[in-house]
């Protein structure tokens, strides 16, 4: 078992000779033969239990046996204790993603603090073909079926080669204590019913299954390898980038082989789903002007799908007193306040600067994108309201670029179209008694001076 276990760790380069490991320990058979296999192998290592609080004197019954551990082997010893009920309910979690999520910010921490390189977790074969399992029957695509990684960033889980049944045979030879978690016999997890009737179902049909299924695992990320090879060839053919757009040449796309998992590969950072994909897919033989939308915007034309990567497609800033000095934008764009106490000798030409009556304003203001059925009523207009949608129109302004306007709202009124035109009801008058001057710079209004 050490042997496969130094094989293991070299095959895939997990941890540098000397760097010192942060071992996370539960005080279950998985995590204390992993404190083991280190010592035996004499790795550098330091021991990280979480008391999570949730089953009482057999958590605390677990913490003493990790201590005890990391003692026998003069090992660091690190602990906390979580509430993690209270956590999970304040944060709208399961027990067990609370838990999760716990767990890995605060062994982040200690590994930093304890100057340790990397973080190691007692997951096995058998957890990997589980994962393999669920991905599975949830719903996935080939990234979903590569199991368990080996390593990602800071952690590592240098004990994936090994099956249940060689860590329990392991720890009867070497006699190890360990605690048992009561939850794991039972069924109350979608992982114990996998472990429980699905996997021994296979293992009827191949009594060898875990070798089996480790090695179909392994050639599943092999083929993921070479998935991210070819889509990079293609992107490189396929795709025009520039800092505020791809566009993505749907012919090209179509002409090679699975063109919906390539648009799927391409389109899923920005969150995209599957079924999108084979809609826009779809929308690629009818009118063009089809708008799809995601964490960004996908617009379809003639020749290209153009992915907008505007980083100010979504968001509300809010604004709660008049401010004296400057408020950065999401996507770079920076507003410049300031205000008079009575109105200015002249009146504003510039399309990024808005004089507005303080007086009319309602905080707190908001800062957002136009929505349908939006209207306004345009400086000059004699208090005439007219649909964004039309104003846009009237001034060409694209589909992307609607998007990336942001509206001063005061009230629930729109009172500015930054670096466009300003809201008659908010205008400066000489009645006027206090001024917000705000200048908003932008490329767009700057393009228009």
């Amino acid at each position: 078992m050490v042997s496969k276990f130094r094989k293991y760790i070299a095959s895939q380069n997990l941890l540098v000779a000397g760097a010192k490991t942060l071992v996370a320990t539960s005080g279950g058979v998985d995590s204390v033969v992993l404190c083991h296999l280190f010592q035996e192998a004499g790795l550098p290592f330091a021991v990280a239990h979480c008391n999570f609080q949730l089953r009482g004197e057999a958590s605390d019954a677990d913490e003493i046996i990790v201590k005890i551990l990391a003692a026998d082997f003069r090992a660091a010893f690190h602990v906390v204790r979580f509430d993690t009920q209270n956590f999970a309910a304040q944060n709208k979690l399961s027990i067990q993603l609370a838990a999760r999520e716990l767990r890995y910010k605060w062994l982040e921490e200690i590994r930093q603090q304890a100057g340790c390189q990397y973080i190691a977790t007692a997951h096995h074969l058998d957890d990997s073909i589980e994962t393999v399992f669920y991905n599975f029957a949830k719903g996935c695509g080939l990234r979903g079926l590569h199991g368990i990684p080996p390593r990602n960033g800071h952690v590592v889980r240098p004990m994936l080669f090994a099956t249940k049944k060689e860590i329990l045979d392991f720890a009867q030879a070497k006699g190890i204590e360990y605690r048992e978690d009561a939850s794991n016999l039972t069924d109350k997890y979608n992982r114990n019913q996998l472990r429980h009737h699905v996997v021994p179902v296979f293992e009827k049909i191949n009594p060898a299954f875990q070798k089996t299924a480790g090695e179909n695992i392994e050639r599943l990320r092999e083929a993921e390898q070479l998935l991210d090879f070819a889509l990079q060839k293609i992107m490189d053919d396929a795709v025009e980038k520039s800092p505020d757009e791809w566009r993505i040449d749907h012919q090209k796309l179509r002409s090679y082989p699975a063109p919906a998992t390539v648009l799927y590969e391409i389109l899923k950072p920005y969150g995209f789903n599957s079924h999108q994909v084979k809609d826009i897919l779809q929308s690629i033989d009818s009118q063009p002007g089809s708008m799809f939308y995601a964490d960004t915007t996908l617009l379809f034309d003639r020749f290209f799908l153009i992915l907008s990567l505007g980083e100010n497609s979504g968001g509300v800033v809010q604004i709660n007193v008049i401010p004296e000095g400057s408020i950065e934008l999401p996507g770079g764009q920076t507003l410049v306040l300031s205000t008079y106490p009575s109105p200015p000798s002249s009146l504003a030409t510039s399309p990024g600067t808005a004089l507005l009556d303080a007086n009319q304003l309602q905080f707190p203001l908001r800062l957002r994108h136009w929505q349908p059925g939006d209207a306004f009523c345009p400086l000059g207009m004699g208090g005439k309201r007219q649909k964004l949608q039309d104003f846009f129109s009237n001034n060409k302004l694209s589909r992307f670029e609607k998007d990336r306007v942001w509206l001063l709202e005061s009230g629930g009124e729109i009172a500015w179209i930054l670096g466009w035109r300003l809201d008659e009801r908010f205008k400066v008058t000489g009645a006027t008694k206090s001024t917000l001057r705000i200048d908003y710079v932008s490329e767009e209004a700057t393009n228009r001076l």
